[in-house]
C-alpha cells in the first residue's frame, strides 16, 4: 500500500515510521527544505521527549476523557521503549525526560536513521497544489510531480510556528475532505518586554 504523509514534523515522522513498520510503502511530503525543524527548537534545543508524570487533570478539553485516552494508547513507557529501540537513551530531570546528550539534534538524527532503515522516501520543498480522490486513489499534484497514493495521513500541524513549517496550510486539505475545524486559538505564546536584559533569562526554569 502506497501511503503519503503530508508534513514532516514530529507527528509526520512518527506516522511514517508506524506506517512503514506495518508494511506500507511510505513517502513524506514536506514543504520546507528538511524534516523535523521544530524538533530542533523543542525544549530550548534539548527536546523534552516525554514526561514521567502524566495525568488526565493536566489537559483541558470540552471532552475531559478524550486527551488522556489518546495518550494511553502510546504512553510514557511506550515512548521510552521506542527511543531505546532506535538507539536513543533518555535521562529524567525532575520528571522531564530528555535525550541523554540533552541535544534535540540527537532525537532528530535517530528518527531520520529509522526512516532510512525502513526505506521511507523523504521529499522536501514540496508544495501541494491539489489533492483529489477518485476510485479509492488519491492524486496529489505538487510543484515537482503528480503522485498517486492509496492512503494519505495529514500531519501538517497547526499554526504554531510558521518558520518551521506549521503555517496552517493543512486546514484547507482537511476541510476539502469533509472535516470540520474548531477555530484555532493561541495556547502557548511568548511574553514580550522592552527590557533587553531579560533575554539572558531565556530558557531558565524556576518554581512559581
Amino acid at each position: 500500500m502506497d501511503i503519503a504523509v503530508i508534513g514532516g514534523g514530529a507527528s509526520g515522522i512518527m506516522a511514517a515510521i508506524t506506517a512503514a513498520r506495518n508494511g506500507g510503502t511510505v513517502t513524506i511530503l514536506e514543504h520546507t527544505d528538511r524534516i523535523g525543524k521544530k524538533i530542533l527548537v523543542t525544549g530550548n534545543g534539548k527536546c523534552n521527549i516525554t514526561n514521567s508524570n502524566q495525568d488526565s487533570s493536566f489537559y483541558r478539553s470540552s471532552q475531559p476523557d478524550f486527551p488522556f485516552s489518546v495518550i494511553q494508547q502510546f504512553h510514557v513507557q511506550n515512548t521510552i521503549q521506542f527511543f531505546n529501540e532506535i538507539g536513543l537513551y533518555s535521562k529524567n530531570k525532575n520528571g522531564y525526560l530528555y535525550p541523554h546528550a540533552e541535544q534535540a539534534s540527537a532525537v532528530l538524527e535517530v528518527l531520520r536513521m529509522e526512516l532510512k532503515r525502513l526505506q521511507v522516501t523523504v521529499l522536501g520543498n514540496i508544495f501541494i497544489h491539489h489533492i483529489k480522490k477518485a476510485e479509492n486513489k488519491f492524486t496529489v499534484t505538487t510543484n515537482e510531480h503528480t503522485f498517486q497514493f492509496d492512503k494519505i495521513i495529514l500531519a501538517t500541524g497547526s499554526k504554531a510556528a510558521p518558520k518551521t513549517g506549521s503555517d496552517g496550510s493543512g486546514y484547507s486539505y482537511a476541510q476539502k475532505f469533509g472535516h470540520t475545524l474548531v477555530k484555532p486559538l493561541p495556547a502557548l505564546v511568548q511574553l514580550r518586554s522592552d527590557f533587553s536584559f531579560l533575554k539572558h533569562l531565556a530558557g531558565v526554569r524556576c518554581d512559581g
